[in-house]
């Protein structure tokens, strides 16, 4: 392929390229006789049009890990100047996410770079911002309809979402709209997962694909829905404390600094990644998301691989999986079950007690569930998927209608941390000796 050729195609896929860096690469690729021989492989056409240029690691031209290792640097130094992040790991994971939205097509998955805090001014839309200038192709979007959301990502070249204040989106009461961007951010999370529309044309009716694959990061107050917050490389933002400094941020002065960092070169030249090492103690789904990252990592080398993994485990570890309310629920229960049962001989609660112990617990949602105190047909809802509901049996000779302990032993051991028990999963509170998984309720019989 040309020089002229690999920069038109270059352009029709990824946008503005140095061109400057397309001839270099064709005068060190031409041999002693003069012959052009650009070091590329050629793995056939896909729907009609040719195949990416990829450059083998053992071709690769030397500068190359050292040019992607500069920019991580490059874009680190400049969100750092603008954004206090909480550690180290927030910033490693920024850059390499902005790496990877200028690679994208080359790997399996994308995760979503989920910028969340507790409260207003965390600096969330600052991390935005700062993206904003340096990846491929950004749309900013706020409150986008369905429709919207996929007919962007589905264009070409393709974009990179930045989709702020996504609390408004998934607040307390989902809809049809918020359920269907959810459902275009999960199945956008991979390759090869289109979304299916009816158009019609007349009296027929045509199915329209759209691929909603490619680089997402949202910002928000609170927790994304555990479905999204799965598919996500979540960077929890915190409110800056007095002696943090950062620089004022001027889109007139941060875009020149943007700009010398925002095109780089060694995207124009897809790379062949390696399925990398991934720290143990990372789940399957986690472990999909950062592979793309760790690769990245991996190939600027230095101490990048390292700061990656650090960074992997900090933030991805299974012991900050996202936690949905349903085991947030199992596990509260089960500490009720641990205080108040503790002394009584057997694991059973009525209804209304075990609601009374929850809406009291330190620091748990029961108490105030979307404006009011958890109902019995609340919770009764909420545990269901887990197959844990009330029944009603005979307690010490008389009926009773509540939930007993030996119920949830499944739940429990399926879905809650063993580290859990002996102390409060929630809220710090000391459990009694009283054990679920030993306890008997032999008092309690099947009421007729």
């Amino acid at each position: 392929m040309t020089t002229a050729a690999l920069i038109e195609f270059r352009k029709a896929w990824q946008g503005p390229i140095n061109e400057d860096f397309f001839a270099e690469q064709e005068r060190l690729s031409t041999n002693a006789e003069g012959h052009d021989e650009p070091v590329v492989v050629d793995d056939g056409a896909v729907d009609g049009r040719p195949p990416p240029a990829v450059v083998k690691p053992d071709t690769m031209p030397v500068d190359m890990a050292a040019d992607l290792s500069t920019y991580l640097d490059g874009v680190e130094a400049f969100t750092t100047r603008y954004v206090a992040f909480p550690s180290e790991h927030e910033r490693v994971t920024v850059a390499l996410w902005t790496a990877h939205a200028y690679l994208v097509e080359r790997f399996e998955t994308s995760p979503i770079l989920a910028v969340t805090s507790a409260e207003m001014r965390s600096g969330k839309t600052r991390v935005l911002d700062c993206l904003e200038m340096l990846v491929p192709n950004p749309v900013r979007m706020v409150l986008p309809s369905e429709a919207v959301f996929y007919s962007v990502l589905a264009k070409r070249p393709r974009s990179t979402i930045l989709l702020d204040e996504v609390d408004a989106i998934f607040g307390p009461r989902p809809s049809d709209r918020t359920e269907g961007l959810r459902a275009v951010l999960n199945s956008g999370n991979r390759a090869g997962t289109p979304v299916l529309r009816v158009r019609l044309d007349g009296k027929r009716r045509e199915v329209e694909e759209f691929d909603v694959f490619g680089a997402k990061a949202v910002a928000g107050i609170g927790e994304l829905p555990a479905t999204v917050a799965d598919r996500s490389i979540n960077i929890r933002m915190r409110r800056r404390a007095p002696d943090e400094a950062v620089v004022r941020f001027r889109i007139r002065t941060a875009r020149p600094e943007a700009e010398a960092i925002a095109h780089p070169r060694w995207a124009s030249v897809p790379l062949v990644p390696d399925v990398p090492d991934v720290p143990e103690g990372i789940g399957d789904r986690a472990a999909d998301g950062w592979e793309p990252l760790l690769s990245i990592a991996d190939a600027a080398g230095g101490d990048w691989p390292a700061r990656a993994r650090a960074a992997a485990v900090a933030l991805s570890s299974e012991d900050e999986a996202p936690v949905s309310s349903g085991i947030r629920l199992l596990t509260d229960i089960r500490e009720v079950f641990g205080v108040y049962v503790g002394g009584m001989g057997h694991g059973h609660l009525t209804t209304s007690e075990l609601l009374e112990q929850l809406h009291d617990l330190d620091g748990a949602p029961w108490g105030d569930w979307y404006g009011s105190p958890l109902t019995a047909r609340a919770l009764s809802r909420l545990l269901a998927p887990y197959r844990v509901g009330p029944s009603q049996r005979r307690v010490r000779g008389e009926k009773s209608r509540g939930y007993f302990a030996t119920d949830f032993l499944d739940a429990w051991r399926r879905y809650v941390p063993s580290g859990t028990r002996g102390t409060s999963g929630t809220s710090g509170t000391p459990m009694l000796s009283w054990d679920p998984e030993t306890a008997k309720d032999d008092d309690a019989e099947v009421a007729s």
